[in-house]
């Protein structure tokens, strides 16, 4: 083919005319909490959403309503009470309003119920909180009460401002209900300790996210002793890849992928292995869109080496699993087991609760992943067709320096301050109004419209107090426009034509030129015409 018959073959793509180009179909990940939207008929590209199981937000029966709003009501009347003593009203100190009664070493030696000496009209208001179904509502109230020891009021706060992020509070605490079977005692006594956790011991929103891989790296690299150590510790297995979010299985969770044989134990210290671990959960948990609210674990164990073996994370990994994110994980798929592998579970078992063994599934070869993860979304590294391998992208300069902008971070704190002050009226009107009547469901569509706010509020707030991560210099998450895992790759730049050399200018024919050969030899005949031009006839077949 002459360059004049390629550019003739470029002209007739670009106007559309080649009928056999497939457009690629761009898979959507779920970019709004309000579910409506995205089954919406004018969305018909949207996929399928999973169905609300029975206990989740959206899917409540009307008992286990009842317990929802008892452990609302319950945190209402102890933060009214509590407020109204002006010696808690005018704590300065961060102890005084963040470390609960249970962890102070004075309260613990006495033995007692602090916050019921402190308040012990509260067991009477405990009674008429609590749903009617109840047993010995008295012997009920005290053990409530003795929950509370696990919170001060300032605590309940940061449920909010805090810790939620982009998902409903409901959701949040239909996590622990569920999780302690529905016991409202149980799911309050969780909650507290999960707040004092994240707030005071973990420190997830005032180092782990701040600091993120951008801070890790300055940490490796101009760091002192420890800190150094911690730094370095947590980008080699951030770079190594021994543990990364990718992708959704069959019900849109996002999956943790563990690659085991990259592990040793002597490749980092303990401390930076369950800072990685959290701060992963933490990933995984900004990837969770309503009504997904649970992830999937991917423990690959191919490769495995004996030097491989260490129970300590996995043990770790658990037990904060159970603790502290209850009902987060759908499944746990343990991938290509050794011999022995289910000989050593069957030991391991012991430290789990019920409802996370059930939800441990041995799978091999790419058949049985298949059964759970879809063949186009699963990894080729894992026998799937998805072309994507993991690759980390170094942290790039000023990628945080919004972070910075403390003036932007205050006053959308301070925004997020008032909203969930009004989200605390708008909890204490719908627990006060009758289950089911006309008021509480119009409050209840109240309350869900400024969750939504704040779910905007905290994209918007997000830059300024959480360090970029992978996932985010790569484009995966898009903040309020949700989370896309297949992307898919931007449209090729348009072929240049091209040029013409003076052998090709050589047979270009003008149309008068033909009209002057046709006068010298006799009418010819069109495609005769476009012959002697050097024109491919055959794109004139339709004439």
């Amino acid at each position: 083919m002459s360059k004049l018959q390629k550019r003739l073959s470029f002209a007739s793509t670009a106007t559309g005319q080649t009928s056999s180009m497939r457009m690629p179909q761009r898979r959507l990940s779920f970019a709004s909490t309000n579910t409506a939207s995205m089954s919406s008929p004018t969305n018909p590209l949207a996929p399928p959403l999973p169905k609300i199981r029975p206990g989740y937000l959206g899917n409540l029966s009307e008992a286990q309503e009842a317990r929802l709003r008892a452990l609302w009501a319950i945190a209402l009347k102890f933060i009214e009470i509590c407020e109204a003593d002006d010696v808690t009203s005018s704590a300065k100190t961060l102890e005084d309003k963040y470390v609960p009664p249970a962890k102070k070493s004075s309260t613990r030696s006495k033995g007692k119920c602090a916050t019921h000496e402190m308040h012990p009209t509260l067991v009477k208001e405990m009674l008429s909180l609590l749903p009617s179904d109840e047993k010995n509502l008295e012997k009920l109230a005290k053990k409530c009460v003795e929950a509370l020891d696990n919170w001060t009021p300032h605590m309940y706060r940061l449920i909010v401002t805090n810790v939620v992020k982009h998902e409903h509070p409901d959701a949040l605490a239909l996590r622990f209900l569920r999780a302690s079977n529905w016991d409202i005692i149980e799911a309050t006594r969780m909650m507290g300790k999960t707040i004092y956790w994240r707030t005071m011991e973990a420190a997830i929103d005032d180092d782990i996210l701040r600091v993120g891989e951008g801070g890790s790296v300055e940490d490796e690299l101009n760091g002192q002793g420890f800190k150094r150590t911690l730094g370095a510790d947590f980008m080699k297995q951030i770079r190594w890849g021994k543990s990364f979010v990718h992708g959704t299985d069959l019900d849109g969770r996002p999956i943790i992928h563990l690659r085991i044989r990259l592990h040793k134990a002597s490749d980092q210290c303990p401390q930076s292995l369950e800072r990685y671990a959290i701060y992963l959960l933490e990933l995984a948990r900004l990837a969770l869109r309503h009504p997904v609210e649970m992830g999937t674990i991917l423990i690959d164990l191919s490769g495995f080496r004996l030097a491989n073996f260490d129970l300590k994370p996995l043990k770790f990994l658990m037990r904060t699993l159970e603790e502290h994110y209850p009902d987060s994980v759908g499944l746990i798929l343990v991938h290509n087991a050794p011999f022995g592998a289910k000989t050593l579970y069957r030991l391991i078992k012991c430290w789990l609760k019920s409802a996370l063994v059930s939800k441990v599934k041995f799978t091999y070869g790419k058949r049985g992943l298949r059964r759970y993860i879809a063949p186009d979304q699963l990894i080729k590294e894992l026998g799937g067709e998805e072309d994507w391998t993991y690759e980390y992208e170094e942290p790039k300069p000023h990628e945080n320096i919004k972070m910075n902008n403390v003036a932007t971070r205050d006053c959308l704190l301070e925004e997020r301050r008032v909203m969930a002050l009004k989200f605390e009226e708008l909890t204490r009107e719908w627990v006060m109004n009758a289950q089911l009547s006309a008021r509480a469901r119009q409050v209840s569509y109240r309350r869900d419209q400024l969750v939504d706010e704040l779910a905007e509020n905290y994209w918007e707030l997000d830059p300024y107090v959480r360090a970029r991560s992978l996932y985010d210099r790569q484009g995966y998450f898009r903040g309020a426009d949700g989370v896309d895992w297949y992307p898919l790759p931007p449209p090729p730049s348009p072929p240049v034509p091209p040029r013409l050399d003076e052998e090709d200018e050589s047979v270009v024919i003008s149309s008068s030129s033909l009209e002057k050969v046709a006068s010298f030899s006799g009418a010819l005949s069109h495609h005769e015409m476009a012959s002697i031009a050097g024109y491919d006839s055959s794109v004139y077949d339709s004439d």
